[in-house]
């Protein structure tokens, strides 16, 4: 009677485990999930250029918000897009999230510099300020598809070469909480971030040193932000800056980064 009381009270608590835990992975993919938004900003017919914006995973456009905000007081215009990470490839997040609305602008500035070039002015350019994984889908959109006006492209904690985050067992175990995306931020030479290539534009990565999270800057080999690491951020033909004393997600509210975006793209 002993043993059988044991056994089921064993047999209780064990599907009582699994219970709590795919209750909390599916309370987990509910709170990683944020719904397409668009947040217009600027003044259109009269701009400096145009600004595309777009957060990194699991994000949302307020990540954005104080750049957005300090890019419309200098002048610019242009959208910040927030989409779901966990939706979805890089492919399929690009297309269904990000290219409409690149093209949106492509089609308006095609317009606008036709009637620029009558009147004898310069003609704008269509810039992007990314935030992490939107780096590497703006890498993927910028290889399939050229741009005849595009202008300067910023990359903030970018992992341009994949992140040891990706590489850990577990985020293929909890794929379906965590989106088909992470799998493709591998570092090995074959995984989808590896066989983008290098930019063909001109091009501006800044990445954090300090990191706010210890469990993953365990698993992180060398200085990290928090989730990227220093040794896969950078891309060859891109000028490159470190913001001291910023993690992953702090650097996009620092001054310094600000100020930055606002010389690169002057």
């Amino acid at each position: 009677m002993k043993i059988e009381k044991r056994i089921k009270k064993t047999f209780i608590s064990l599907i009582f485990v699994i219970i709590s835990i795919f209750l909390g992975l599916w309370i987990t993919k509910i709170l990683l999930f944020h719904e397409n938004k668009i947040e217009r900003y600027g003044n259109l017919t009269n701009t400096k250029g145009i600004v595309i914006l777009f957060h990194g995973i699991y994000g949302e456009d307020k990540d954005l918000g104080e750049i957005t905000s300090f890019l419309e007081k200098e002048g610019y215009a242009g959208v910040n897009i927030q989409y779901p990470t966990t939706e979805g490839t890089i492919q399929e997040i690009t297309e269904k999230y990000i290219a409409k609305e690149v093209d949106y602008y492509v089609e308006y500035l095609s317009k606008e510099n036709t009637k620029r070039k009558s009147q004898g002015l310069p003609p704008l350019k269509i810039n992007f300020v990314v935030h992490s994984l939107g780096s590497v889908v703006l890498r993927h959109y910028l290889k399939n598809n050229r741009l005849d006006n595009i202008g300067k492209v910023v990359f903030i904690s970018p992992p341009s070469h994949g992140s040891q985050l990706a590489d850990f067992p577990l985020s293929d175990v909890i794929r379906s909480t965590l989106g088909d995306a992470v799998s493709q931020f591998k570092t090995s030479p074959d995984s989808f971030v590896n066989l983008l290539g290098e930019p063909d534009y001109s091009c501006y990565v800044m990445i954090g040193n300090k990191s706010n999270n210890f469990l993953y800057s365990w698993i992180i080999p060398g200085t990290d932000d928090g989730m990227v690491p220093f040794s896969t951020a950078r891309l060859k033909n891109c000028k490159y800056k470190t913001i001291d004393n910023t993690t992953h997600t702090s650097i996009l509210k620092d001054s310094r980064t600000l100020n930055e975006i606002k010389s690169y793209l002057e």
